[in-house]
């Protein structure tokens, strides 16, 4: 199945229900393959709610009969499942970048960018179609395009060293005071 194909009409389908769908996988559980839906809320006020399980069952309820008129062999194929994008959740769009900017993060490549294909850093700002990540005190800066996967690491905060040159430049992002902060930096304050 091509994910790509099934991706859009998903992600309007969920924005109708006021969702946005963060990632997108198949995973195989036992002999079944799951079609599993990352969500979070669509609009910046609810976003800073947490994903419930009833908003995993109204998104699923919400999806499951368009599904069966829209994508009839899906359902026949695979199983779905909706989630919470939970406390490690994916990075996937330089949206969801900016909006964890400040954060800790891995990062692993599908080719080598400098010898190296898995990242551990801070995220700072988007530049163009790069992200930059502050790893070890050496800015970074990696093409969207390059990303395989990407997750928030938030229990590495607290033990990863403190980003030198990051800080000074996120306040001088426009959105600066719309950045969320990590735990570490919500215990300091």
């Amino acid at each position: 199945m091509d994910l790509k194909k099934v991706q859009p009409p998903l992600e309007r389908q969920l924005a109708l229900l006021g969702y946005e769908l963060v990632y997108l996988e198949i995973v195989r559980e036992g002999r079944d393959e799951m079609l599993r839906l990352y969500i979070d809320h669509l609009d910046a006020e609810t976003s800073k709610r947490k994903i419930t399980l009833d908003d995993c069952t109204a998104a699923n309820d919400g999806l499951l009969l368009w599904m069966d008129v829209e994508f009839p062999d899906l359902r026949e194929t695979f199983g779905v499942e909706i989630s919470s994008p939970g406390m490690e959740r994916p990075l996937v769009k330089a949206d969801h970048f900016r909006r964890f900017a400040g954060r800790l993060c891995r990062v692993q490549t599908a080719a080598p960018i400098h010898g190296q294909k898995r990242f551990k850093g801070w995220i700072g700002p988007v530049e163009g179609s790069a992200i930059t990540l502050e790893e070890d005190g050496v800015m970074k800066s990696i093409p969207l395009e390059a990303i395989q996967k990407a997750r928030l690491a938030p229990f590495d905060e607290a033990g990863a060293p403190p980003p030198k040159h990051l800080q000074a430049r996120l306040t001088e992002l426009p959105d600066a005071d719309g950045v969320e902060t990590s735990v570490a930096e919500v215990e300091e304050a």
